[in-house]
């Protein structure tokens, strides 16, 4: 099945990378105009007391998928601090942390040139920038950033190593990842171990499978609404799959534990 692409992890890794640029790109160039910001399935905050976060009008249609990027950026101080986050998407979230938290610089790399033409095209402040890239081979010099954030992309890499391996390579010493993705359960240790292995050292790790689970239902209603009023009929079904709309196998591995999702800082300690 072409969903079983996201359970493939290491199987046919130029097919899986030509995969993921080729869906991008042409739902970029094709569906560009629909209002999506964020292509995450979001964070619901479950603790009693937690203060809710303070969004513009603008942005509270898509309140989920900020708190997603909102938990995981609110880890450290990212004030002052030159920014870069891989598998930036549409731009929603580089923009949102540029603008919330105030780093230094802030830039988006992304492996579709099409939506990396959004972003140029939507977003425009001083110190934000896009550029296209692929995440295993980043173009950056070694010890440009002083945080890499990554969220809810990985899982499209062939070979993840090799992307922790260029974030151990362009942080800064004492440069922070901010990480935070899905996985079949069978796979989390796997890339625990290979975290470890680039010399990141663990600062925290968190399971918020529950968190996004609640989001996705929250959610569901939304981007049903969406798909149905921009989406062919013919493409709905996979569209719902990605979307992890309720009744699809994306929706149900989360809901039986096949697959968990993970949070993770790690800091370069050299």
């Amino acid at each position: 099945m072409l969903s079983d692409i996201f359970f493939l992890p290491g199987k046919l890794p130029l097919l899986k990378k030509l995969f993921w640029k080729s869906w991008y790109n042409i739902f970029a160039y094709y569906y560009g105009h629909i209002n999506i910001v964020f292509m995450n399935y979001g964070y619901a905050n479950l603790s009693e007391g937690t203060q809710k976060l303070e969004l513009n009008a603008l942005d509270e249609k898509e309140r989920y998928c900020l708190q997603l990027y909102y938990h995981v950026a609110n880890s450290i101080e990212l004030k002052g601090l030159d920014v870069l986050e891989v598998g930036c998407g549409r731009g929603g979230g580089s923009y949102f942390i540029k603008r919330h938290f105030q780093p230094k610089s802030m830039t988006g790399v992304d492996i579709s040139e099409k939506n990396i033409a959004l972003c140029r095209q939507n977003y425009s402040l001083e110190k934000l920038n896009f550029y296209q890239g692929d995440a295993e081979s980043l173009q950056f010099d070694d010890c440009s950033f002083d945080a890499v954030i990554n969220i809810e992309s990985s899982h499209c890499y062939p070979h993840v190593n090799y992307f922790f391996r260029e974030v151990f390579r362009v942080l800064r010493s004492n440069g922070y990842f901010l990480f935070a993705d899905f996985r079949h359960y069978r796979d989390i240790a796997s890339v625990r171990k290979q975290l470890e292995n680039t010399g990141l050292k663990l600062i925290k790790e968190e399971d918020i499978t529950k968190n996004i689970l609640v989001a996705m239902n929250l959610e569901n209603e939304r981007k049903n609404k969406i798909i149905q009023e921009n989406i062919p009929k013919f493409l709905q079904g996979i569209a719902y799959y990605f979307a992890g709309l309720e009744g699809t196998r994306m929706y149900e591995s989360f809901q039986n534990g096949e697959c968990e999702y993970f949070y993770y800082v790690l800091q370069k300690k050299v």
